[in-house]
C-alpha cells in the first residue's frame, strides 16, 4: 500500500494544518522557505553527522558510515539530538531532517535500533505521517499554491524551498495541485 493510500484524507489534512500552524508559530508565511536549521533552533536540537556524534560506539558509526540504507534518526530526545547521513545531497539532507522534526512535532515514540543491522526500527504509520508532514514543512500546500500562482517551474520551486525536484513532484502529486 502506498503512502497516500495509507493515510486518510482527514489525516493528510490534519498534517497540512500542523505544518501551517508551525509556520505561524515561527513567524513565517507559508510561501517562505523553512529550513531545518530554523527548526533546530526552535527545538534546541543538535544536528550531527555520523562522524560528529559524541560518545558514539565505533561499530555503530562504521555501520552507519558504510550504509546508504538510512537517512536520519533521532538518537536522543532530551536534549534533542538528530544524526543524518551527510553522504546525501544537501536538498535530501534538508528533507531527511524535516522528516525527523515531523516525528518530534507528532510526538512519536522512539523505537530503538535493530540489533542485527544497527539501523533504526520503524513503525509504518509513524513513518508515513513523518514523510507526509516532513514534506508539508518543506513545501506547504499553500506555499505550493503560491508558487503555481507565480507560474514557477519545478526547478524554481525546488530552489525557492531548498528542496529537491523529486520533493516538489511528490508535493504536487499528494496535494492535487498541478502546474499550468
Amino acid at each position: 500500500m502506498g503512502l497516500i493510500t495509507s493515510l486518510s484524507t482527514e489525516n493528510r489534512q490534519r498534517l497540512e494544518a500542523i505544518a501551517t500552524d508551525k509556520f505561524h508559530q515561527l513567524g513565517l508565511k507559508v510561501y517562505q522557505p523553512l529550513s531545518a536549521g530554523v527548526l533546530a533552533k526552535y527545538f534546541q536540537a543538535k544536528i550531527f553527522t555520523t562522524e560528529t556524534v559524541p560518545n558514539a560506539e565505533p561499530e555503530q558509526i562504521k555501520i552507519l558510515c558504510d550504509s546508504d540504507n538510512w537517512s536520519a534518526g533521532i538518537i536522543r530526545k532530551d536534549p534533542l539530538w538528530i544524526v543524518h547521513n551527510s553522504r546525501h545531497a544537501a536538498t535530501r539532507q534538508e528533507s531527511n531532517l524535516m522528516h525527523e522534526f515531523a516525528h518530534i512535532i507528532l510526538k512519536h515514540e522512539m523505537v530503538g535500533y535493530d540489533p542485527k543491522t544497527g539501523l533504526p526500527q520503524r513503525r509504518q504509520q509513524d513513518e508515513d505521517e513523518a514523510v507526509y508532514l516532513g514534506g508539508c514543512l518543506q513545501i506547504p500546500r499553500r506555499g505550493l499554491l503560491w508558487a503555481v500562482q507565480k507560474k514557477m517551474t519545478i526547478p524554481q520551486i525546488a530552489l525557492h524551498f531548498n528542496a529537491s525536484e523529486e520533493m516538489v513532484k511528490f508535493r504536487i502529486n499528494v496535494s492535487g495541485i498541478y502546474l499550468v
